[in-house]
């Protein structure tokens, strides 16, 4: 094998000391052993290993043939070609680099002693051919990519040297990086820092690598088919009619795991498994914080002297928590138990939504009927219980009208005020679905800033309480500063044709709950009393300027001299006009009794033995006890 007979310097290093261009037979890059290839070709097969092995596996392999690459190019430039000395063979590595269009490689810190065997350098690779490769059709990467001009490197330089030299790329465009830099040392100099590097460069058999990928290969296969067949399947569940139930059998039979499905207040709806206390240990309530700000996708939870360690995904609607999912699993969880619990999270999510639309749905067709019902005089009732007849809903049975109306104190109308009504609505239409573990549907009407709602007697039986109880119930429910709210309640309806002067009932308690004080309250049409008679008749104001127009003499007196008359007037026609009977209650004397009847007839002008004055008086002194403005015996 010929040697060239001239003496070289790495820097004067041409292809045309290596190749002469023939067409006989044999003569190729001057019988080297090696041959240049295209520069796409090698991207293709760089971009195929990635994506068949991974990149970690990928840069095994480009490390290992780099490495051979570089050692085989110094034997042959060592062979064919003298050099004026062995550092200008070392050198010509770099240049190799620059002639293959591999990269302009342009040393920093060159600290070098082949004789003694040391080797410490540093540099950059500029326009590195392996960077354009790679970005064209991945993006970029944690960590440095330029695999095949390190392996190349420590191949060259360990073959000049006899001893094993490692090359580690410090900076990479590769990853987002201004420029591509490099050091290299001796494995002995690069100590522990270069531990897993040389891991890379180990010889040993790719049968066991490439058997533990084909047994991820099929593990990753067998997990898409878990997650193609529980999507599918929770699909056609819902499709089906199913529910929560079944949501959590099919993840828990996909993870062969526990689950527990729970609503907003933690209380389970559905759940896989049977193990006893497992529902207690599992249950949101115990770790979930209601206070964060930002809603987390999962919640990882290990318990304490517990096996298992929980997974929690939040069921999210309108990013507001409406309920949890919760597996429990005898290993650490990853992406794809994350992925499954997100798959049934977002389906259940899906189902809460769907029987929310079909709910309001219902309800505003309820509250349609409702209002031809409630406040329709003429509406054809036997129509409307027919309807109602038809969506499940019995209005035979004895019910009580609610009217309930929202005042803003600051009477400022604007979009908060119209939104804040909007959401006392949802929270009542909330408070009667959450009530419906007895299959009372209940329909509710809201108009501007009133709401119309029925109320079975027989649901307040199974409830075991009263109308009195429920209606405090829903002050405490919706209760605000700013914001008067009135809720008056009918006696309960005999008939269908009942409902509308019930309605009306509900509505004349509330005004006169409003004329009555601005703080929100609850008023039963039964505390009227006959003046419901008169409240259908009248509005309160004018009920109010009749009784002043009575009584109104006395209670100037009672301010101006501190007493009570209007009181011992009260008294006196409640009991019967009975001197003595209200002396002995008032606890006075019959003398003092009688100054002070003589001198209530004195300041109204009137005869308290006259059945007229009587009767007037006696209607004045009731209306300032349907106004409050005097206390019942």
């Amino acid at each position: 094998m010929k040697v060239i007979p001239m003496t070289l310097k790495a820097s004067e290093l041409t292809l045309n000391d290596l190749l002469t261009i023939s067409t006989k037979p044999g003569k190729r890059l001057q019988d080297l052993n090696f041959s240049l290839t295209s520069m796409d070709a090698w991207a293709v097969l760089r971009t195929d290993l990635i994506n068949a092995l991974g990149i970690q596996r990928a840069k095994r392999f480009i490390l290992r043939y780099a490495y051979r690459s570089g050692m085989h190019e110094a034997r042959i430039l060592k062979e064919k070609i003298k050099w004026n000395d062995d550092l200008e063979w070392l050198l010509a590595g770099s240049k190799m680099h620059n002639l293959t269009g591999r990269s302009l490689s342009y040393p920093e810190d060159f600290n070098v002693d082949m004789e003694k065997g040391q080797f410490n350098v540093s540099g950059y690779w500029i326009d590195s051919s392996e960077v354009k490769q790679h970005l064209e059709y991945f993006p970029k990467h944690v960590e440095p990519i330029c695999y095949f001009l390190i392996g190349y490197a420590s191949g060259y330089t360990s073959e000049c040297l006899g001893k094993q030299i490692v090359f580690k790329e410090i900076k990479c465009k590769g990853k987002g990086d201004d420029h591509c830099s490099y050091t290299g040392k001796t494995v002995e100099e690069w100590g522990d820092e270069i531990s897993e590097e040389l891991l890379y460069y180990e010889d040993e058999d790719m049968s066991g690598e490439l058997d533990q990928m084909y047994q991820q290969i099929e593990r990753q296969k067998e997990r898409l088919e878990t997650g193609y067949s529980l999507s599918r399947n929770l699909t056609k569940v819902m499709l089906q009619g199913g529910g929560f139930k079944e949501f959590a059998e099919l993840l828990g039979k996909s993870l062969h795991c526990e689950v527990i499905i729970e609503n907003m207040n933690y209380e389970v709806i559905g759940k896989s498994g049977d193990n006893p206390g497992m529902e207690r240990n599992m249950s949101a309530s115990n770790f979930w914080n209601k206070s964060n700000e930002n809603i987390p996708e999962f919640v990882e939870t290990d318990l304490k002297d517990k096996t298992f360690k929980l997974l929690t995904a939040p069921i999210l609607l309108e990013n507001e928590v409406y309920g949890f999912i919760t597996i429990a699993l005898n290993q650490k969880s990853d992406s794809y138990h994350k992925d499954l619990l997100e798959r049934v999270a977002v389906v259940v999510a899906l189902y809460m939504q769907n029987q929310r639309v079909a709910i309001e749905t219902e309800q505003r067709l309820k509250g349609e009927l409702l209002e031809q019902l409630l406040n329709e005089k003429s509406a054809d009732v036997m129509e409307i219980y027919n309807r109602f007849s038809y969506l499940g809903y019995d209005l035979k049975q004895p019910h009580y009208i609610i009217y309930i109306e929202i005042n803003d104190r600051t009477i400022k109308e604007d979009i908060n005020t119209n939104y804040d009504f909007l959401k006392i609505r949802r929270q009542l239409t909330n408070l009667f679905q959450g009530e419906n573990k007895y299959s009372y549907n209940t329909p509710v009407l809201t108009k501007l800033n009133a709401i119309q709602t029925i109320v079975p007697k027989q649901f307040l039986y199974d409830e075991k309480t009263t109308i009195q109880d429920f209606g405090e119930r829903l002050l405490k429910e919706f209760d605000d500063q700013d914001k008067q709210i009135c809720i008056g309640i009918s006696d309960t309806t005999e008939n269908l044709t009942d409902f509308n002067s019930r309605s009306k009932e509900a509505k004349k308690a509330v005004e006169l709950a409003k004329f009555r004080s601005r703080e929100s309250g609850v008023i039963l049409s039964s505390e009227l009393g006959n003046l419901t008679l008169f409240l259908n008749a009248r509005e309160p104001e004018e009920l109010e300027s009749f009784a002043n127009g009575k009584l109104q003499e006395i209670l100037n007196y009672d301010r101006k001299k501190n007493s009570e008359l209007l009181e011992t007037l009260f008294y006196y026609t409640q009991n019967e006009f009975n001197l003595h009977k209200t002396a002995r209650e008032m606890s006075i004397s019959i003398s003092g009794m009688r100054y002070r009847i003589l001198k209530i007839e004195e300041l109204l002008s009137i005869e308290l033995s006259n059945s007229n004055s009587r009767f007037e008086i006696q209607m004045a002194l009731q209306i300032y006890l349907l106004l409050g403005k005097i206390k019942p015996i």
